[in-house]
């Protein structure tokens, strides 16, 4: 806990089918970074708790309410708390680093 060296290189483990993760779990925060498999689409859903998150490698849809934009690495996102979001990946899976408030 505490660091990881880089991001690019974590060992992640199967989480759901097509997205392989790993999370760190504080208090109040989780930090996960994920890779989403090729072709693999959350039509949407929405929580509680404020998100955001960078692309680290890849390319992936998001829409967030009425937004909808196509994010590259470095590129990040905002979700506020209750607002619906989703997102679809491309050719090529996508790894992201998020950060999100931990469900009370």
């Amino acid at each position: 806990m505490g660091f990881w060296n880089n991001v690019s290189r974590l060992n992640l483990q199967d989480f759901r089918p097509g997205i392989r993760s790993v999370a760190e779990f504080g208090d109040r925060l989780v930090m996960a970074c994920m890779e989403i498999g090729p072709g693999k689409e959350d039509a949407g859903h929405r929580h509680p708790f404020e998100q955001c998150g960078v692309v680290v490698a890849g390319k992936i849809e998001m829409f967030i309410g009425n937004e909808r934009r196509v994010l590259e690495a470095m590129e990040t996102y905002f979700i506020p708390a209750g607002v619906i979001h989703g997102w679809k990946t491309f050719e090529m899976p996508a790894r992201i680093l998020d950060v999100s408030a931990k469900p009370n």
